[in-house]
C-alpha cells in the first residue's frame, strides 16, 4: 500500500499548488495534442478503406469547489480533429463533465446541476468505433443539461419535508433523438423514528416529458413507505402507491404499484442495497452490491425502470475512475482531494479517466431498460487489473411506437460487453497498459448483430511534473451486415497540465 500512499502525497501536493491553495475554487487547465495515424479512418468495407493522419488539439480546463455555499467539479474540453488526407472529416468536438450544488439560503434553499457533453452512437446496430477521432457516421455529439432546485427544512418535531423541482434537456447533433421533462415532487418523511426503529415516508410526484416530434407523454405518482431499523446494519423498507400514465398508449392508464427492499451495510466497506418494485410494465427493481478491501474493488449493479431521456441509453459500464473514486475513500475522505488522488493514481498507472464500453445508442420514446455490470479492480504493488462485464436489454414502453430507432415495432434490443485493462509500472514515471474491449448488440425481430473488438496497448511516460507522453498501438475489428470493417492505428499523445 506504499505506492498507493505515495500516490496520495503527490495529489495533495498537486492541488495545493492550484488556485485559493486548501480551499475554494481549484482549477488546472491543460492541452493535450494527439497524432493519429488509421489504416481506415473513414470505418469503410474492405477496399473503400483509406488511411489517413489526424490530429487532435485539445485545450482543457477542470475546476473545483469545496466553498460553504458552492460544491462541485466542471471538467470542459474542445476537441480540435484536423485530417490530413480527408479535409472534409475535420470537426470540433465538445466533451464536458460538471456536477454540483449551490446552497442559496442558509440551511433551506439549494440548486442541484449537472451537464455533460459526449459521443455516443446514434444506433446500437450501426457502425461503431473506439476512437472519437474516427470519421463515424453513426456518431452524434449529445449533451445533457439538468437543473433541479429544492428547499427542505422540519415541520416541527413531527416531520421533514423537501419540495423539488427537476429539469432535464438532451440534445443530439446529427439525430432526432431529442427530449425534455419537468417532474415536480413533493416528500413528507418522519424527523424521528418512531418507537426508535419504524420511521415513513410520503412522496408525490408529476412528470411531463417532451420526446421531439412524439409529443408530451405525462406521469402522476403517490407512493408511501415504512422503513424498520433491525439493526444499526440492516433495514427493511415497504410501500404502496398509485400510478397515472400514458406511456403505454394514447391515453392516461392507472396502476397500483408496491415495493419491499432491505439495506445491509455489515461494514464501512461493504454495502447491498436491493429494492424491488411491482409498477405498470411489471417489476422495476435495483440491486447494487459493493465490497472494498485494501487492495480490491467489486461492484454490481442490477438494475430495471423506465427511461424518459433520449440520451444515456445502454451505457451501464462503470469507469475507472469511479472504481478508484470508491477505492480511496478511506484514504480521502474529502471529495476534492480524493479526485486528484483517483486522477494522479491512473496517470502513474497510465490507465485512463474514462474506461466504458461503448454500447449505447440513441432513442425518442420512453423505453424499459435492464442495466447489469459487474466490476472488478485488482490494485498491486506496481500492477493493475481493471475487468468489467455488461449486459444491457431495452424495448419501448409503447410497444406499437413505429418511430422509436432501433426499439421500433416491438423489438428489443440486447447489448453485452466485456472489458479488460492491464497496467504495469515500470518505472516510478513509466507504465505499460494493455486494453481489450468487446462488445456485441443484436435485436429481435430483424435479428441484426454487430460486433466490436478492439485491442490496444499503451507505453505512458511522465517527461516532468507537468507533462506526460503516451504512445499506443491498436486493432479493431467491427463486424455486421451492412457496415463491417477493420481498422489500426498508432497513437502518439503529449499533455501538458499548467
Amino acid at each position: 500500500m506504499m505506492g498507493v500512499i505515495g500516490v496520495a502525497a503527490f495529489a495533495v501536493h498537486a492541488q495545493e499548488q492550484g488556485s485559493g491553495g486548501g480551499s475554494g475554487v481549484q482549477w488546472q487547465p491543460r492541452l493535450s495534442v494527439t497524432q493519429t495515424v488509421t489504416s481506415n479512418a473513414g470505418l469503410d468495407r474492405g477496399s473503400d478503406a483509406r488511411a489517413d493522419a489526424i490530429t487532435d488539439i485539445s485545450p482543457g480546463l477542470r475546476l473545483s469547489s469545496r466553498s460553504g455555499r458552492l460544491t462541485g467539479e466542471v471538467d470542459y474540453a474542445v476537441h480540435g480533429l484536423v485530417y490530413a488526407r480527408r479535409s472534409s472529416a475535420s470537426e470540433v468536438q465538445q466533451a464536458l463533465s460538471a456536477k454540483g450544488t449551490a446552497e442559496a439560503i442558509d440551511n433551506w434553499a439549494y440548486v442541484d446541476a449537472s451537464a455533460s457533453i459526449s459521443q455516443q452512437s446514434i444506433s446500437a446496430l450501426g457502425s461503431r468505433s473506439v476512437d472519437r477521432s474516427l470519421a463515424d457516421r453513426n456518431r452524434a455529439e449529445v449533451s445533457t443539461y439538468q437543473i433541479a432546485p429544492y428547499v427542505r427544512g422540519p415541520l416541527g418535531n413531527f416531520a421533514n419535508y423537501q419540495a423539488r423541482w427537476n429539469w432535464t434537456n438532451s440534445n443530439s447533433s446529427g439525430s432526432s433523438a431529442k427530449s425534455s421533462s419537468n417532474e415536480a415532487s413533493l416528500s413528507l418523511s418522519s424527523s424521528t423514528a418512531l418507537f426508535s426503529r419504524l420511521g415513513w415516508n410520503l412522496v408525490a410526484s408529476q412528470q411531463s416529458s417532451d420526446f421531439d416530434g412524439q409529443g408530451k407523454q405525462e406521469s402522476t405518482r403517490f407512493n408511501g413507505r415504512l422503513t424498520f431499523t433491525v439493526s444499526p446494519e440492516f433495514q427493511l423498507s415497504a410501500g404502496a402507491g398509485r400510478e397515472r400514465n400514458d406511456y403505454r398508449s394514447s391515453s392516461q392508464q392507472a396502476t397500483t404499484n408496491w415495493s419491499v427492499g432491505f439495506n445491509w451495510r455489515p461494514t464501512e466497506r461493504t454495502v447491498l442495497d436491493v429494492t424491488r418494485d411491482h409498477r405498470f410494465f411489471g417489476n422495476a427493481y435495483n440491486v447494487r452490491f459493493e465490497h472494498r478491501t485494501p487492495r480490491t474493488v467489486w461492484t454490481f449493479v442490477d438494475g430495471q425502470d423506465v427511461n424518459t431521456t433520449a440520451g444515456a441509453n445502454g451505457a451501464s459500464s462503470i469507469s475507472a475512475f469511479d472504481l478508484f473514486y470508491a477505492q480511496f475513500a478511506s484514504i480521502a475522505p474529502d471529495p476534492v482531494q480524493r479526485t486528484a488522488l483517483v486522477e494522479a493514481f491512473l496517470r502513474n498507472s497510465g490507465l485512463t479517466r474514462d474506461s466504458r464500453l461503448n454500447g449505447g445508442f440513441l432513442t425518442n420514446t420512453a423505453s424499459i431498460q435492464r442495466r447489469q455490470s459487474l466490476s472488478l479492480a485488482l490494485i498491486g504493488v506496481r500492477s493493475t487489473l481493471l475487468m468489467s462485464t455488461t449486459r444491457n436489454d431495452a424495448r419501448a414502453a409503447n410497444p406499437s411506437d413505429t418511430t422509436a430507432g432501433d426499439l421500433s415495432n416491438g423489438r428489443n434490443l440486447h447489448s453485452t460487453g466485456f472489458a479488460l485493462n492491464l497496467s504495469h509500472r515500470l518505472t516510478p514515471l513509466s507504465a505499460l497498459s494493455a486494453d481489450l474491449s468487446l462488445n456485441k448488440n443484436s435485436s429481435t425481430v430483424d435479428e441484426r448483430t454487430t460486433r466490436l473488438r478492439s485491442l490496444s496497448t499503451t507505453y505512458t511516460t511522465r517527461l516532468n511534473p507537468q507533462v506526460d507522453l503516451s504512445i499506443s498501438a491498436r486493432r479493431t475489428l467491427f463486424s455486421s451486415d451492412t457496415d463491417p470493417y477493420t481498422e489500426s492505428a498508432v497513437l502518439a499523445s503529449l499533455k501538458v497540465q499548467f
